[in-house]
């Protein structure tokens, strides 16, 4: 018979509720000092801080290496010239004096170009002990209607003194002429009037009896010094020209042979011209105000709207165009058997040699990658400026020639293609072809740094 109540089976003891497994110290280093600061235990970063780092550190990397190795060739190039500017020059002599002449590169601001002549350029030139002038233009024919001006001045001054000195060899020939004699010299013999007395009074100014010196009884000992430029004293190697940008060089040659071969006053085309321009805004202003609209202000109009300021002038038109010029004289009031000089003895500015600098210039979102990498290789800029500089400053110099016409043509591979179209509708000075004129180009010289 069954029992009515089975043994209860024996229960197994409770097993001990085991911890977790105590995690492993993170690996890194660790110093027992900065330790006791509460400074953590140094460790490598993570894998997506690595990456973060790694990008940036090459990026700032490349460009601060980039930044020192400018700043070494430009000292490599400074140190090059340096037995230049420590030539003594005495207290009467002046250095050699350069014209450099600035445009902006198409559809940018002039500071790129500004910015190329300050960070490669112009220390070298420092460096040599050479003067400079800069001319600047912000609008397309500034430059070359500027060189062309300069160029008509000079032919009217020869042409008046031309005239000057023919007239006075004219009357030079009357005055020992027996008409003369006779119609003046005779008549006024017996007409002569009595001089006037001696005691009448005559007002003198002060300055004209003595001078602050004579009452104070100071004695100039030492001859006023009258400074005389380098350029006085070898025409062959006087001045230089620099032009920095394509658009620039083009326009300076264009100018040079618009002064040398245009006319000297205004063509009547222009001026008709002019007239008619002025004539069709003043019936466009006119109606636009009878219709009740308002006028918008042009780059041409006398009134600044806003500053209240006058405009500058609208660039002048050039008086030759290059179809002309075989046709054209050449400067005919100029004696250009020999060099032409200017009342300082200084030879006048196309006839000191000449150098244009290319300006790299890219625009565009398909030209990012080109733009990088030129943003990390400037170093290569510098030192072949650098180096063109130095030929500047040593006067590398060789007649010009033929070829001399594409110097900085690669420079308009970087126009915007866009930009160069335009110019074409309207005819822009910098997109056309340059021309130029073999009796011009045969007095010009150039500067060649691989000479």
């Amino acid at each position: 018979m069954a029992e009515p109540n089975p043994p209860e089976k024996p229960v197994a003891p409770a097993e001990p509720v085991s911890k977790p497994p105590p995690k492993a110290p993170k690996k890194g280093w660790s110093n027992p000092a900065l330790r006791m600061l509460g400074v953590p235990r140094i460790s490598l970063p993570s894998r997506n801080w690595m990456i973060f780092w790694t990008v940036l550190g090459s990026l700032g990397g490349g460009v601060a290496y980039d930044k020192y190795q400018q700043s070494q060739i430009r000292k490599k190039w400074m140190e090059e010239v340096k037995v230049l500017g420590e030539q003594i020059y005495s207290s009467d002599k002046l250095p050699r004096k350069l014209t450099i002449y600035i445009a902006p590169p198409p559809n940018d601001f002039l500071d790129s170009s500004y910015r190329i002549f300050r960070k490669f350029v112009k220390p070298v030139l420092n460096a040599s002990a050479l003067d400079y002038d800069i001319f600047t233009e912000n609008r397309q024919g500034d430059i070359r209607a500027t060189v062309a001006k300069k160029i008509r001045e000079m032919r009217l001054a020869q042409l008046e003194k031309q005239k000057a000195d023919a007239e006075a060899l004219k009357q030079k020939q009357y005055n020992k002429s027996w008409t003369k004699f006779f119609k003046e010299d005779v008549p006024a013999f017996f007409t002569r009037s009595k001089k006037q007395n001696d005691d009448d009074d005559h007002l003198v100014a002060r300055t004209e009896l003595y001078s602050a010196k004579d009452v104070l009884g100071l004695y100039q000992y030492v001859d006023t010094i009258e400074p005389h430029s380098e350029d006085e004293f070898n025409v062959q190697t006087a001045g230089g020209v620099i032009c920095i940008g394509r658009g620039a060089y083009k326009e300076y040659l264009t100018g040079v042979h618009e002064g040398l071969l245009g006319p000297l006053e205004k063509p009547q085309e222009l001026i008709d011209e002019e007239i008619r321009v002025a004539e069709e805004k003043q019936k466009k202003r006119e109606e636009d105000e009878k219709n009740g609209v308002k006028t918008s202000t042009d780059d041409d109009d006398d009134e600044d709207v806003e500053g209240g300021k006058k405009k500058k002038d609208p660039v002048t038109k050039p008086f030759i165009t290059p179809e002309q010029y075989a046709a054209a004289q050449l400067a005919p009031e100029l004696d250009l058997s020999k060099v032409v000089t200017d009342d300082n003895h200084i030879p006048v500015l196309f006839e000191q040699p000449v150098y244009v600098y290319p300006v790299p210039n890219l625009l565009g979102f398909l030209t990012i990658p080109r733009k990088i990498y030129r943003y990390y290789t400037t170093r290569e800029l510098a030192d072949d400026y650098g180096h063109r500089t130095t030929a500047i400053s040593f006067n590398k110099i060789r007649p010009f020639e033929y070829k001399d016409v594409f110097q900085a043509k690669e420079e308009e591979l970087d126009w915007p293609k866009k930009w160069v179209e335009t110019g074409k509708t309207k005819n822009s000075e910098w997109v056309q072809e340059l021309a130029v004129d073999e009796r011009v180009t045969s007095r010009m010289r150039v500067y060649d740094h691989e000479l």
